[in-house]
């Protein structure tokens, strides 16, 4: 039996979903030229060529911060895409850049090729297969099925789904969900065999510490340590600031370049008061976890459990608000 299908008519498409399909092939043609850049700078690093490193760094940098303006795209979402995928590429190259000296040593295997060995230094944002790394789990977590806890992470999303969808409480929690699913989701295609978990469970959260370290993803840890935490934390105490406090401003540090991140990523679609609110609960959430860490300590209370889901419900509900 012939069964033929009449192929879809392009000219019949809207013009604007003609543009962006054309924007978006364009924008993501642009933007492998500063990730081609980036892979063989990280591959002349290990050979030893530090100066051809040194400048294609630079054009890999400035070439992923052209992208908006060589390839425009008109579509906000699609275009809060392309920031995120800017920003990403910059803290990945800066992050490699702060750790030039003493990148982390393949320890997943023996000693891959050299072509190799920069292919996964580049795709690896955690550094899964190197040590050291700054993949944090908490003990009761270690050996969890991620498959499973991605079914009831969508369960709860369903279960929330058929309540009143005008509780900013309700929202809340579907955004983390959310994120949850589509990140989980994604890790799970894309992981390398020895790649951990993305997140924890978000039900077993016990403190802020925990949620932020442990179970909420670390995708960013690495940045977070090189470019913000670990030049406030080594750096202050040489100028006479005690270990306590430059501690303390290298993890509100740490936020605050996620907050940078995160409005820069998230510009192409939310107001100026959105993006101050963006900027606002990660500097809150920043000053609550050093509070939290100064009062509690690394001890375990049921109080400090409450207090942690309130504090983060509540933050998060005035956001979506």
């Amino acid at each position: 039996m012939n069964i033929s299908y009449s192929p879809i008519p392009i000219a019949s498409l809207p013009p604007a979903v003609e543009q962006l399909g054309h924007e978006l092939i364009k924008g993501t043609a642009f933007l492998l030229i500063p990730t081609e850049l980036l892979y063989f700078a990280i591959y002349f690093h290990i050979k030893g060529l530090h100066r051809i490193y040194e400048v294609l760094t630079f054009l890999s940098l400035a070439t992923f911060w052209l992208a908006a303006y060589a390839a425009p795209v008109s579509c906000g979402p699609a275009r809060c895409l392309q920031h995120f995928a800017v920003a990403i590429g910059t803290m990945k190259l800066l992050d490699i850049w702060a750790r030039r000296h003493a990148l982390p040593v393949y320890s997943a295997g023996k000693r891959l090729a050299d072509w190799k060995l920069a292919l996964i230094v580049l795709t690896e944002l955690r550094y899964e297969s190197f040590t050291p790394n700054h993949i944090r789990v908490s003990k009761d977590q270690e050996n969890f099925n991620e498959l499973t806890q991605l079914g009831i992470h969508v369960a709860i999303f369903a279960i929330l789904q058929t309540l009143p969808q005008n509780f900013p409480t309700v929202l809340a929690f579907e955004v983390m969900l959310a994120i949850y699913i589509l990140w989980t989701s994604m890790q799970l295609l894309l992981r390398y065999k020895s790649s951990p978990a993305l997140f924890g469970p978000l039900y077993l959260i016990n403190s802020l510490t925990g949620f932020w370290s442990e179970s909420w993803h670390n995708a960013f840890a690495s940045p977070c340590t090189s470019l913000a935490y670990a030049p406030i934390r080594y750096g202050l105490p040489k100028y006479g600031v005690p270990v306590v406090i430059a501690r303390s401003l290298g993890v509100l540090g740490a936020f605050g370049l996620m907050a940078m991140f995160h409005m820069y990523a998230l510009s192409p679609i939310l107001d100026r008061e959105g993006l101050v609110r963006i900027g606002l609960f990660f500097f809150f959430n920043g000053i609550a976890t050093v509070s939290e860490a100064a009062i509690w300590g690394h001890k375990r209370h049921w109080v400090k459990t409450v207090l942690a889901w309130i504090f983060e419900t509540t933050i998060a509900s005035v956001g979506d608000s």
